[in-house]
């Protein structure tokens, strides 16, 4: 057990040494353990919430890690930087910081990569042919998202460039990752990027649809619709659903429908501040993308769906601290994103709309962005939760013909000097 100078924790255990140590760090009493993960690639230490308060159970945690990464590095760190050794050296020390779906995600990716160039390719020797073979037939289907050689034409499905380049992006990243890790040794996994350089292909025009404030208000006559089904007094019974709530949080902060359906009741703050006249939320960490805290003010309108959301879980018989959407099924677990968008295609159809190619949620996030173009960029990607300046103005803040008219009809004259 070991303690870092400087503030003052309540709680912390320090498993392995420099260079594959972990560390469980209970910040104040009675919350959540963080695990803090010393990165050989800045000297500095990685840190997410491990979603307990299990000081047990965070102990055991960090001594199975660091098994598991001595046996990693007994095993792979030696050699030639094969396919199969990289990728069980990334799986071993960079997967499992990420959240569930991009665990999986990664898994398949690696599956993938192991049987188009094959497990014991060295990596160093992988050259612009390899890399525009791989284009070519994934675009055309004859690679599958495993890794499969398609050979029936009638079977391949065409591949856009979005899934392309997120392919090529994820072998990217790991040779990126293996030029700044380095062995107890002090030895690079790899010396060079083998693929910088290479093009990496991106959708000239991806389907980045934007909803309207026509939509919204069309959505909001028929969201008390949908119902779900809870258990009260040991009976199911029919009750109106989360919808209309959770629909007019993300309309209103911009915020990914997962950190939504993720909220806690102690994530709201109400008491009002100069700052925050409304209240704030802070948005957790552990549902972040990026994995960053955010705390930022709240509108009236999101204020009123809030306090809707409070009444409605103790009309529920939902009582105490929790999730702010419990599950009709569960009450100790979040709505979930499958049964949060039932219910918002079910408005949708009531209202006559037709569904947005590419996109439910999301579109909504890009109208809440799109909408705020005229205000800096930097206060729009702190409260809408953007870590990338770069990701906010390509990605989501999209042109409208109100703007591009404001802008083709405006013209500041410009004089010589005199």
């Amino acid at each position: 057990m070991g303690r870092r100078r400087g503030k003052k924790r309540c709680w912390s255990y320090s498993a392995g040494s420099r260079g594959c140590r972990v560390r469980v760090v209970e910040e104040r009493a009675g919350g959540n353990i963080y695990e803090a993960i010393y990165d050989p690639a800045t000297g500095g230490e990685q840190r997410r919430t491990l979603g307990h308060r299990d000081r047990e159970a965070a102990m055991r945690h960090a001594d199975e890690k660091v098994a598991r990464y001595r046996r990693g590095l007994d095993e792979m760190l030696a050699g030639v930087p094969t396919v199969r050794r990289l990728f069980r050296l990334y799986r071993s020390f960079k997967t499992p910081d990420k959240k569930p779906a991009q665990q999986q995600e990664d898994d398949r990716q690696m599956e993938m990569w192991e049987r188009v160039l094959g497990p014991d390719f060295d990596l160093r020797k992988l050259s612009r042919r390899e890399w525009d073979t791989f284009i070519r037939l994934r675009r055309l289907g004859a690679i599958d998202p495993r890794g499969h050689r398609v050979s029936d034409e009638k079977r391949r499905k065409l591949v856009g460039d979005t899934t392309v380049g997120g392919d090529q992006g994820f072998l990217r990243g790991v040779c990126r990752w293996a030029t700044e890790f380095r062995d107890d040794a002090g030895c690079l996994l790899l010396e060079r990027d083998p693929t910088r350089g290479l093009p990496v292909v991106a959708e000239k025009n991806p389907a980045r649809e934007v909803a309207t404030h026509d939509r919204v208000d069309a959505i909001r006559k028929h969201y008390r619709t949908p119902r779900m089904r809870v258990e009260r007094a040991g009976k199911r019974q029919s009750a109106e659903s989360h919808l209309p709530e959770v629909f007019e949080i993300v309309v209103g902060t911009g915020r990914r429908i997962n950190a939504v359906c993720w909220l806690r009741v102690g994530d709201i703050v109400f008491e009002g501040s100069p700052e925050a006249p409304w209240g704030a939320i802070t948005w957790p960490s552990d549902t972040d993308k990026m994995n960053k805290e955010w705390r930022c003010p709240i509108s009236r309108h999101v204020q009123e769906a809030l306090e809707s959301a409070l009444r409605k879980r103790v009309s529920l018989g939902v009582i105490g601290s929790g999730w702010l959407f419990p599950s009709p099924g569960d009450p100790n677990r979040p709505v979930r994103y499958e049964e949060v968008s039932v219910w918002l295609r079910q408005a949708e159809k009531l209202a006559g709309l037709k569904p947005q190619r590419g996109t439910l949620w999301h579109a909504y996030r890009r109208l809440w962005a799109s909408a705020r173009k005229d205000l800096p960029d930097v206060d729009v990607a702190q409260a809408g939760g953007w870590s990338s300046l770069e990701a906010l103005k390509s990605a989501y803040q999209q042109p409208d013909d109100a703007t591009m008219l404001r802008v083709v009809t405006h013209q500041a004259e410009l004089r010589e000097v005199r």
